[in-house]
């Protein structure tokens, strides 16, 4: 029994004026004081017949037992008082209302003296088991001391005091469990510690405001990496919390203050009430930062978010997120907040998450005209990640309109980057920074994505600006790594043979498959898209596709086949192509056809005599022998001149042919013989000229004559092998060129057809072209040639070849306008 029982409460204890039922209760009352010995105690078991009584602990009761406001007078003495009570609640019986109310004034007026040294420990603990025992009774004095923990946890005016209680409610986990109301029925009604209208009822006068204004208050405050306020309301959280602050916004931006003051200065985690849900799973403390001007805060705050919450309640916080960083000339780069928190939003995300209004936003801020270095680096680190590596091939798909949307290149051309007006200026910005810049790595995935569109998205001027610029990118891929050159590479070869899909423009389509030399990732590509041009059985055929196969004819063969591999398909499938275009001309074209046959031919014979050291010239000769009796099988016996058909019997005669297996070549050739020596048979000889005698040229050429022809041609046929490019030699058939076209008339041998193809082919000799060594050589031959062959009935169908050749691409530009002035002069 404590000593305040046993001095002052039982020795005075009036026990008169009972019923028995109380009488019952108080004796109860004193055996759990262990208060047997007292006269009071025997006087009530002794007097009254209690056996067939219940008891009931009346306030009448509760008072005789709780209620001396004397004892409160002194501190030490009320406590002491009140700590002698837990034997009595353990048993069940608790203070009445009055008893309560006056044990509530006490705790008020001496709450410092209890937070003070001058109590014990042990003390403390059992006022507060006390408490505990009367907040968890079914009673009315529950509610009243619930109330008083309450108000003095909230009330910050007093923080030491309010801490105080903070920390011993904790300490005995008070006020996280239930607490009981007694209604004027005298019904109890049972609740948990939950903020919800209960509560704010019972606690806070039904005004939900006045706790919302409290709680927020209480919230930053506290000591320092110490359990607080926060940590003791935290079982209190609910969704009708969540709810209230759904539908309060400004309630919503004072608790982001508050929270904020928490993280920031306390450096506390405040993540439960930073992401209330609704049952709804509305997360509206997070929602609530989408209808905010952003400050560093509350960087910190969406940073924290939980990472379940639904995308579709994201949208708008990111939005803010991006107009944060762009905000001030982007100044908030070099903030902590972006440091510890702006980069890990951008950084901890795929994607999907992300608002289409980041790509703008990388633009705009790494351009590489205006961009800052180091933001730069950060943006591309970040951005190429999420947009590229993570894409693999395809553009990302990305949050717009509060949709999933899957990002395509029509659209970001036209809506995000909207450039029409200023393409080349804006490419050539792009241009100078290569394929290593991470924007330029992007643009090449967005118009390969729109490859199919550009036509209509960009008129032909722009089209060859984007050509341009893809071409640059492509050839500045030898300067980064091996995954961005493979995976980028093929993206530009696709949407160059997009833009380059219509005929004509060979120039262009040899650009294109020369890339495959960058890298063998695109070989293929570039290959095939040669050959779709080179080789388009949907297209018409021309003179100038057929002369590119033959000027590619030596490409493929020097290669060993691993150049214009396309070639393979001419030889193939195309002969009777060819010969079926030549069988439709009215022109004449043995000229075209007698070049032809020759340059085959002479890869033929490189091939089979070459072929025991190279099987892959063995594989080429076949394929030229496929070729030629598939077109010389179609060709028409007329459309070949004597001489062609000639070097064409003899050499297949030769032992270098290897032709005796092939009947139907064989035949095909034998049949154009035939057409031209009907009478008179020709007997094999070698087609080796003797060495012609040489001309004195330091005489002058009084007259054109056999002997002088003779030199000329000689030279002509020669300069090659003999390394004797002779100028002087042919000036004076310059000079005098009437005499020489009379002296051509009246010749009957057919040297005038020999003389113009052998001038036709120093025309396209690239060791005779303007600045080259043997310019003036080649000046010469072009001038020759122009005047016997203008104003003839070829000079038509020369000029046709002539203008091929120039466009076809295998030519430098220095030559290729020398050519196109001789077509010039042709025609006029």
């Amino acid at each position: 029994m404590s000593a305040i029982y046993k001095e002052h409460i039982l020795p005075q204890l009036n026990i008169a004026s009972l019923e028995p039922a109380e009488v019952k209760a108080l004796i109860q009352a004193l055996e759990a004081l262990n208060a047997t010995d007292y006269d009071a105690y025997h006087t009530l078991k002794n007097n009254t017949d209690l056996e067939h009584v219940t008891a009931i602990f009346t306030e009448n009761v509760a008072q005789r037992i709780y209620f001396y406001p004397k004892l409160y007078a002194n501190e030490e003495q009320g406590l002491a008082f009140v700590t002698s009570w837990l034997p009595l609640l353990e048993k069940g019986f608790y203070p009445d209302k009055k008893s309560t109310n006056k044990l509530v004034e006490f705790l008020q007026f001496s709450l410092s003296y209890l937070n003070s040294e001058a109590v014990s420990k042990n003390v403390k603990t059992q006022v507060f088991h006390v408490l505990k025992h009367i907040v968890l009774s079914k009673s009315e004095a529950s509610l009243p001391i619930a109330r008083f923990l309450v108000h003095y946890i909230f009330d910050i005016r007093d923080v030491l005091n309010s801490d105080f209680l903070i920390q011993q409610c904790l300490q005995h986990t008070l006020l996280n469990e239930t607490y009981s109301v007694v209604h004027s029925d005298k019904t109890i009604s049972t609740f948990s510690f939950k903020i919800d209208n209960h509560f704010i009822e019972h606690f806070f006068e039904n005004d939900w405001l006045k706790f919302i204004s409290k709680f927020h208050y209480i919230l930053p405050v506290g000591r320092v990496y110490m359990p607080g306020a926060y940590d003791l309301m935290l079982p209190w959280f609910s969704e009708e919390l969540a709810l209230f602050y759904k539908d309060h916004l400004e309630q919503t931006f004072e608790l982001h203050k508050a929270l904020k003051e928490r993280l920031i200065f306390g450096e506390v985690k405040s993540l439960e009430l930073l992401n209330l849900k609704t049952t709804e799973n509305n997360y509206p403390v997070i929602v609530g930062l989408e209808s905010k001007v952003w400050d560093a805060g509350d960087v910190l705050l969406f940073n924290n978010r939980d990472k379940n919450i639904p995308i579709l309640q994201l949208d708008g916080s990111y939005m803010r997120f991006i107009h944060w960083l762009t905000a001030d000339s982007g100044s908030h780069f070099y903030t902590e907040a972006f440091k510890d928190y702006g980069i890990h939003i951008l950084s901890e995300n795929s994607a999907e998450a992300l608002p289409l209004q980041c790509i703008p936003f990388w633009f705009n801020t790494c351009h590489p005209k205006t961009g800052i270095a180091n933001q730069t680096e950060t943006y591309n680190t970040v951005f190429s990640k999420l947009l590229i590596e993570d894409c693999k091939d395809v553009l990302p798909t990305m949050r717009f309109q509060h949709k999933d949307f899957q990002a395509t290149g029509a659209f970001l051309l036209q809506n995000v980057f909207q450039t029409q007006d200023n393409f080349k200026g804006w490419l050539d910005d792009f241009k100078k920074a290569g394929l290593k810049n991470p924007l330029n790595q992007f643009l090449v995935r967005t118009f390969f994505d729109a490859r199919e569109g550009l036509a209509e998205l960009y008129t032909t001027e722009q089209q060859e600006i984007l050509q341009k610029y893809l071409l640059a990118l492509a050839y500045s891929s030898r300067d980064t790594n091996n995954a961005i050159r493979t995976q980028h590479l093929p993206f530009i070869v696709k949407t160059l043979a997009t833009l380059s899909v219509e005929p004509g423009n060979f120039t262009r389509v040899n650009e294109i498959s020369a890339l495959k030399n960058i890298d063998a990732c695109v070989e293929d590509l570039c290959n095939a898209f040669a050959r779709g041009h080179y080789i388009n059985e949907n297209r018409p055929l021309n003179l100038s596709i057929i002369q590119a196969w033959f000027n590619y004819l030596g490409d493929f063969y020097y290669s060993s086949g691993q150049e214009a591999v396309w070639i393979s398909d001419v030889l193939n499938t195309q002969g009777v192509r060819t010969a079926t275009y030549f069988n439709a001309m009215e022109e004449d074209v043995s000229f075209f056809l007698d070049r032809a046959i020759n340059r085959i031919i002479t890869f033929h014979r490189k091939c089979e005599l070459k072929q025991d050291d190279n099987l892959m010239l063995g594989t080429i000769a076949t394929q030229i022998e496929i070729y030629l009796t598939d077109f010389l099988g179609t060709l028409e016996k007329d459309k070949l001149n004597a001489n062609t058909a000639k070097y064409l019997h003899e050499y297949s005669k030769g032992d270098e042919a290897g032709f005796s297996n092939l009947t139907e070549l064989l035949v095909a050739i034998e049949g154009f013989n035939g057409m031209h020596f009907k009478q008179e048979p020709i007997s094999e000889h070698s087609t080796t000229l003797e060495p012609m005698p040489s001309i004195n040229i330091e005489m002058e050429v009084v007259e054109i004559n056999q002997k002088y022809v003779d030199a000329v041609l000689h030279n002509l046929e020669n300069y090659r092998t003999s390394g004797n490019c002779d100028t002087a030699l042919l000036q004076p058939l310059d000079e005098k060129i009437e005499e020489f076209k009379t002296w051509l008339a009246d010749d009957k041998t057919g040297i005038e057809s020999k003389f113009t193809q052998v001038l036709y082919m120093t025309l396209l000799d690239t060791n005779l072209a303007p600045g080259t060594t043997s310019e003036t050589y080649g000046n010469l031959c072009r001038s020759i040639f122009v005047h016997l062959v203008k104003d003839t009935k070829m000079a038509p169908s020369y000029a046709m070849g002539l203008q091929a050749m120039a466009n076809s691409g295998a030519y430098s530009e220095h030559l290729k306008t020398a050519l196109l002035e001789v077509v010039h002069q042709l025609k006029a």
